[in-house]
């Protein structure tokens, strides 16, 4: 098959361009694969965050057409010259924000005038902080599809609900098998300077529906419960970051908690997930979590509230629990109950049996199944 891939790639940091990444290194071994990446993603105005890019070392070096600028149609003119010279079988555009709506929108109408299949990826039907123009640019981008695809039974809800279009299938979020592997604890600790104590992980970007405050209560709570822990906050904020510290102190735990105000290179994430007992995943709304496709290809247990998809990829008592969101009192029960049973390493070890439904490859067989039907 010939397909074409559209979306953020390699050299741009986050889970859209690492997922993508992992898609067309998988699609590549056995089809012939087109990546129409981006030259420009955001206006800097519209970015939050300090660079789009990777830092550091990277997991995988990748050549990819960079052709699409957000904010200049005739980029997207040229992008569907090359896919229609390709002659792809289908198109499979990523979605994730309203505001590539029209982008995507366009091509598709275009590539459909071609007589060229399209199909859509959709990560967020609706974004985490809404607008009053969402559902309008959902229902834009997905009308001219030929297929819905979405990754949680959250997502396909919504687009039932907001565009009436019911998705061909409903997939799931694949492990980021692209990072490196875990290594041992101890090294992870040592590197870190993390002592012995239990180390409960809040990773990725900071933005206000993550819950970080709820995180940081309920670490507050297990303290006055005298369970002995280690909080650790490692991701880069898109928020005023100066209101953590100041609950952290606050809350009497600055003695508890470190604060790693970065976007983490590649070669480090296994570092932070290999010294953790647990993920901790707050989250206030969601539809699914690339992080916890880290946590589970590192062999991490999964501790999240249940909101969104959370539920199709934490199995309670198993591979982790899940708690009601903004309830740090039930998430503090929770983490005292994972840690006075010593569950870290039995479910460690759930996770490393069970993680294969989540993998790349199965990913990508059914995505393929359900564009042949």
């Amino acid at each position: 098959m010939r397909i074409t891939l559209v979306s953020p790639g390699p050299p741009y940091r986050g889970g859209i361009s690492d997922l993508s990444t992992l898609i067309y290194t998988e699609l590549v071994k056995n089809h012939t694969v087109q990546f129409i990446n981006f030259k420009r993603q955001y206006p800097g105005l519209l970015f939050p965050g300090k660079t789009e890019y990777k830092q550091g070392e990277v997991s995988v070096e990748l050549e990819t057409e960079r052709i699409l600028d957000s904010m200049n149609p005739l980029s997207w003119l040229k992008a569907v010259k090359q896919i229609r010279e390709f002659e792809p079988d289908v198109v499979l555009f990523r979605y994730w924000h309203p505001f590539f709506a029209p982008l995507i929108s366009s091509m598709s109408r275009r590539l459909k005038r071609a007589g060229i299949s399209a199909g859509l990826l959709v990560d967020n039907l609706l974004p985490h902080e809404p607008t009053v123009l969402d559902k309008a640019l959902a229902r834009m981008v997905v009308n001219p599809a030929d297929w819905i695809f979405t990754m949680s039974q959250a997502v396909s809800a919504d687009a039932r609900e907001h565009t009436g279009i019911n998705p061909r299938r409903t997939l799931f979020h694949p492990l980021y098998g692209l990072f490196a592997d875990q290594i041992p604890s101890a090294e992870a600790r040592q590197a870190l300077s993390l002592d012995e104590r239990p180390v409960l992980l809040f990773f990725g970007l900071i933005r206000p529906y993550k819950g970080l405050d709820d995180y940081l209560r309920a670490l507050a709570d297990l303290k006055k419960r005298q369970v002995e822990f280690q909080g650790l906050v490692v991701g880069e904020s898109y928020e005023d970051p100066g209101k953590y510290h100041k609950l952290i102190n606050d809350l009497a735990l600055s003695d508890d908690v470190r604060f790693v105000d970065q976007f983490v290179p590649d070669n480090e994430v296994p570092v932070y997930f290999s010294a953790a007992d647990v993920l901790v995943l707050p989250y206030r709304s969601a539809t699914q979590s690339g992080i916890v496709g880290i946590a589970f290809q590192q062999d991490r247990p999964v501790i999240a509230t249940r909101v969104g998809g959370l539920d199709e990829y934490v199995t309670e008592g198993v591979t982790g629990y899940l708690v009601p969101p903004e309830d740090p009192a039930a998430l503090a029960e929770r983490l005292e109950f994972f840690i006075r049973h010593n569950e870290a390493q039995p479910m460690s070890e759930n996770v490393a049996r069970m993680k294969s439904r989540f993998g790349i490859n199965r990913f990508c067989r059914e995505l393929l199944e359900a564009l042949d039907e």
